[in-house]
């Protein structure tokens, strides 16, 4: 989409560009919140007793006392707005008290919600353009002031590594890694499992990697580190952009192959962290993974009900 020129009295800026300048804002705004209300849609309220009995049905041990559903709900509740467990045993108390159902303890909560297996479907179709990146969450909620004041050691951070579909913006693969494991590394099998899915891979140059260019070949849309060397050295598919950069430019190279379709991966981080935070509370690994997982899978949900244009 390119970006048009907007003019206005009294503004500072001689020239500016809005990127959304073809929105659709009506169906815009009305898709964002009827996502909210399809993502945690009641419903299953009105069928306590069957979800129930299906849940229970060749359960060995306690039968259960609240479905699946409903722990779901709890599930996406805390995914989005990081609510602590022992406040969504207040919630379904409110719930309980309304409707009649029977209410659920944070630690009966906390068992269940650590059971979920997030996943991301796979989708079918034509081999698309992707982009890789990483971002990385944070492990703790204390403040950078009190940690600069008393000289506690950083926790570090989780970091999670994508490839996002350019057309759609939502992720087609993921893996969560600490952030000692660098992105080559990562993204080397994290591209391995979706190959056939993708046309052309962008990234930036912390993914250039021979096995990245030899499994892609030309259409590997990675820039190379200054000192690569125009000899092949096992990889012919990067020393081909190597000299071709040589003989004219990184930022012409970048021009005629499309390079600016790498930022999508960048949206979709914004968009991520800005919808779902980027505080993780968890404290055990298995946990953290499983939280920044849930966060992936519910905002790639709430992205296929987003319809801007």
């Amino acid at each position: 989409m390119t970006p048009k020129p907007i003019t206005a009295k009294g503004n500072r800026s001689k020239r500016r560009y809005w990127i959304g300048s073809d929105r659709r804002y009506d169906r815009y705004n009305r898709s964002l919140v009827n996502r909210i209300e399809d993502l945690m849609d009641p419903s299953f309220l009105m069928n306590w007793r069957n979800l129930l009995a299906d849940n229970n049905r060749g359960k060995r041990g306690h039968p259960y006392r609240t479905p699946n559903a409903f722990i779901t709900f709890l599930a996406k509740l805390r995914a989005m707005y990081s609510i602590p467990f022992r406040s969504l045993e207040g919630i379904a108390r409110i719930f309980a008290r309304i409707t009649g159902i029977t209410a659920v303890s944070y630690t009966s909560i906390f068992r269940r919600i650590r059971k979920i297996v997030p996943s991301i479907p796979n989708s079918q179709g034509k081999p698309v353009d992707c982009a890789i990146d990483s971002t990385g969450f944070k492990i703790t909620i204390r403040g950078d002031y009190l940690g600069s004041k008393w000289k506690k050691a950083r926790r570090g951070w989780s970091k999670l590594h994508a490839v996002i579909s350019i057309n759609e913006v939502s992720v087609m693969s993921f893996a969560i890694t600490d952030e000692h494991v660098h992105d080559a590394k990562a993204g080397k099998e994290l591209l391995k499992s979706v190959k056939e899915r993708i046309r052309r891979i962008f990234a930036d140059k912390g993914y250039d990697s021979k096995s990245i260019y030899n499994t892609f070949g030309e259409n590997t849309i990675i820039p190379p580190r200054k000192n690569a060397s125009t000899r092949s050295r096992g990889s012919s598919a990067r020393a081909k952009i190597v000299r071709q950069i040589r003989r004219t430019s990184e930022k012409e190279w970048k021009e005629s192959v499309g390079y600016g379709k790498r930022w999508h991966v960048e949206i979709y981080f914004s968009g991520l962290k800005r919808t779902m935070g980027e505080v993780i509370k968890a404290n055990r690994p298995d946990y953290i993974v499983q939280e920044i997982a849930l966060k992936v899978q519910y905002y790639n949900v709430l992205r296929e009900m987003t319809h801007a244009y």
